[in-house]
């Protein structure tokens, strides 16, 4: 969501060969593409014949911590994320669901859409609010400090993030501060566990993960 109301919406992948969230569009030429990005009925999906391998009766594939030390965050973001620029005027968010509907919050960017700040649910939820009206108040006068991770830290490295800030989701940013998702813990647990027993990734839950990050694997 834009400072003057209006939306723009982009579509990234984590690309395993260079560690780092890539434009969906890229694949489409990418030498190392299994196969385009295709739609489904919930969003679309990218194949890959760079996705990590199997490594079945490794040490890896029986034991979630280690598994945790090496998967990167990017490789669990799959749900949407909905992020707001700072400038918007507070009292346009009562008029904008997709802000409101938003779980956990919502990301706050500044004008070159990196992250400045965070708009926690808490905050969300008074929005509407007249006793906040008091004048010109823009969304950035009412969050709080973001927490946010690289998509290609660990995720061993988050889940201790999320366990000092007792939180169980958080931003996930990639280089200059580009907002690439958000992780949640269950995603995660569910993804290492998934990959310490089989040494694939799960397949993308397609009736959760709707587009909006636009993709669904790797």
């Amino acid at each position: 969501m834009l400072g003057d109301g209006t939306t723009e919406a982009r579509e990234y992948v984590f690309c395993e060969d260079v560690l780092r969230s890539v434009a969906t569009s890229r694949c489409q030429t990418c030498p190392f593409a299994g196969a385009p990005a295709r739609d489904t009925a919930s969003g679309r999906i990218v194949d890959c014949r760079r996705s990590i391998p199997p490594i079945a009766n490794s040490a890896v594939s029986s034991f979630p911590p280690a598994a945790a030390a090496v998967l990167p965050v990017g490789l669990v973001l799959a749900r949407p994320v909905v992020c707001v620029d700072g400038s918007l005027p507070w009292e346009a968010v009562a008029r904008t669901p997709v802000l409101l509907g938003s779980p956990g919050g919502v990301p706050v960017l500044d004008r070159e859409g990196k992250l400045v700040l965070f708009l926690p649910r808490t905050t969300l939820a008074l929005a509407g609010r007249s006793r906040l009206a008091g004048g010109p108040v823009s969304v950035a006068d009412l969050a709080v400090t973001a927490l946010a991770v690289h998509e290609s830290a660990s995720l061993r490295d988050a889940f201790a993030v999320m366990g000092r800030h007792r939180v169980r989701e958080v931003t996930v940013v990639g280089d200059g501060g580009l907002v690439v998702g958000r992780l949640l813990d269950v995603d995660a647990l569910h993804f290492v566990a998934h990959f310490a027993r089989t040494g694939t990734r799960p397949a993308p839950d397609t009736a959760t993960w709707r587009s909006g990050r636009g993709v669904a694997g790797s």
